[in-house]
């Protein structure tokens, strides 16, 4: 089949346009357009939609996310001044706390002291007076066993019995002519 006003080209590469191909290929090409407009394009069509509709929700979800991302380092920042600033209000509560029990644990250390003190010197004051008790008292047993021991002394010599002998009986003849005895001389006598 040699179709003469279909040659286009002559040749080593003879093209040839074939009518009858060229109609079964368009047609071909027409049935492929409209099952792909028919049946693919829509589902295609609606998945597309569906995955742009995801694409925008993640998308929209993502700008929330970032919002509360901002607004939760915003609170935490906001959460941590304030802790600090608490923190810093507690420290200054405990230190004046701190100084006021100091405060008065030297005040009562004080008060302790002072009547540890006074306790103290009461009690020596108590055992000095018992000390000057005990010294006057052994102070007068001493001077008494002393002033014995010196009176029996003199009284056991003969001269000493021969003038309390005397004494006497002038101090009752004194008495019977009732007059009083003159004490100087006997006190004179024993010095």
């Amino acid at each position: 089949m040699n179709h003469t006003s279909g040659i286009l080209a002559e040749g080593p590469y003879h093209i040839v346009f074939d009518w009858p191909v060229f109609f079964s290929q368009l047609f071909g090409f027409a049935v492929i357009v409209f099952v792909t407009v028919k049946w693919i394009v829509p589902p295609v069509k609606k998945l597309m939609v569906r995955n742009q509709d995801a694409i925008r929700k993640q998308l929209q979800e993502s700008a929330e996310a970032a919002d509360r991302l901002t607004k939760a380092k915003q609170a935490y920042d906001n959460a941590i001044s304030e802790a600090q600033a608490e923190l810093e209000r507690l420290r200054a509560d405990a230190r004046e706390d701190a100084e006021h029990i100091i405060a008065q644990m030297r005040e009562a250390a004080d008060a302790e002291v002072e009547r540890v003190r006074k306790q103290g010197r009461d009690q020596i004051l108590q055992l000095r007076r018992q000390l000057v008790r005990d010294l006057q008292t052994d102070l007068t047993a001493a001077m008494i066993d002393r002033t014995e021991e010196k009176v029996r002394v003199k009284i056991d010599t003969p001269e000493a019995k021969s003038e309390s002998i005397e004494r006497f009986l002038e101090e009752l003849e004194a008495l019977a002519n009732g007059e009083h005895p003159v004490r100087r001389q006997a006190q004179s006598r024993w010095n």
